[in-house]
């Protein structure tokens, strides 16, 4: 079986020829009066290919950048966006990140990019009509044969899928038995599928793994959502799967995803004092109970501390151990890397079970409680 660092090289290597000549062909793009099908098919088909092998890789930034292009490169060739230069240069800027983040691998995924892809949104947006402006954000859920969620898909992105009469299937591997005892990687699964259809999405189901209180499953799955023409009556040659493993996905039956079912609970802020002392730590132990009892999620803005003592480090860790016991959430914010350091010295540095017991910081670490401090009541 070939290793986690073998398949990432295998893929970079694979991306990289995806690459070559991208933005002579956009610049093309660009010059064609016509929009020719195939030379926007290419260019789609490099943003397909990468961002599916992305996506079992853990490149997140990868993965959601590549997914954009791929948005805006299927409205250009259904006819809905055409490509002016006010579409080609974010299209060339794209591809240049996108050759930039495959090069850094896992490291890519610390990059900002979100700027970026709310320009390209934009730009998808343009193409809409206002009755489907909606559909980018709008995601559903779509879930496993026993009903956990395996995938949230938006639904721009299904319609697309949708489009030319395409089904789309929920397909289960096993990991250890199709692939790796095979001599195969899922990089040679998709690089097979991708002649017949679309790549929507994939993942590994690790919990199949079980715990060290049972016993060892000998079967790891790995889900393939896929669009293909082929038909659900003739679609396991495809797979060389048992049907039993390849599930019709019916758009109609898909129910909003859990994210956008409810939005995220108001989080009420306070502000750390710059300086304190006995009395200004007992009035912030008063405001953060009070604030608990009424809110549900609460932000600390540490912007102002500058080097925080053990006193005020300890009252941050019982504010996190009531906040656990309401079933509340507390975050540390604005802390700044010199003050993360001071709180180093302190014996709370980043991945130490001190740092794990403090409010949700991540400059510092979060995780369970600290024993023997008790909470804010204490």
């Amino acid at each position: 079986m070939d290793s986690d660092d073998d398949i990432l090289a295998l893929f970079i290597e694979d991306a990289q020829e995806h690459l070559v000549g991208i933005e002579a062909s956009l610049m093309d793009l660009e010059q064609d009066a016509q929009c020719d099908p195939e030379l926007v098919n290419t260019i789609f088909r490099a943003a397909h290919s990468i961002k599916g092998g992305a996506g079992f890789l853990g490149l997140e930034n990868v993965r959601e950048l590549a997914h954009k292009l791929e948005n805006i490169l299927h409205m250009v060739r259904a006819g809905e966006l055409a490509p002016s230069s006010a579409l080609v240069s974010p299209l060339l800027k794209g591809f240049d990140l996108l050759r930039a983040l495959i090069h850094q691998g896992l490291a890519g995924n610390g990059q900002d990019i979100s700027g970026f892809i709310a320009e390209l949104t934009e730009l998808v947006a343009e193409g809409l009509p206002p009755s489907r402006q909606g559909h980018i954000e709008q995601r559903l859920s779509i879930p496993l044969p026993g009903g956990q969620d395996a995938f949230v898909l938006d639904r721009l992105t299904l319609e697309q899928a949708l489009e030319g009469g395409r089904y789309i299937y929920l397909v289960e591997y096993d990991l250890i038995h199709d692939v790796h005892a095979r001599g195969k990687t899922p990089l040679d699964i998709f690089a097979v599928m991708e002649s017949s259809g679309l790549i929507l999405d994939c993942r590994t189901d690790l919990a199949a793994v079980g715990d060290l209180d049972g016993p060892v499953g000998n079967v790891l799955p790995f889900y393939l959502l896929y669009a293909t023409i082929v038909e659900p009556d003739v679609v396991g040659y495809l797979f060389a799967l048992d049907v039993s493993r390849i599930r019709v996905v019916d758009p109609a039956l898909l129910a909003p995803a859990r994210e956008d079912a409810a939005p995220p609970p108001q989080a009420l802020r306070l502000e750390l004092p710059a300086r304190y002392g006995a009395p200004e730590l007992e009035d912030l132990r008063q405001r953060l109970l009070d604030s608990l009892d009424d809110a549900p999620a609460l932000e600390l803005d540490a912007g102002r501390v500058e080097k925080p003592d053990a006193a005020l480090l300890q009252l941050l860790c019982a504010a996190r151990r009531s906040a656990s016991a309401r079933g509340k959430s507390l975050r540390l914010t604005g802390l700044s890397p010199e003050a993360a350091a001071h709180c180093a010295r302190l014996g709370f540095a980043p991945g130490t079970r001190a740092a794990a017991a403090l409010p949700e910081c991540h400059l510092l670490g979060q995780g369970g409680n600290l024993p023997g401090l008790g909470g804010l009541s204490a």
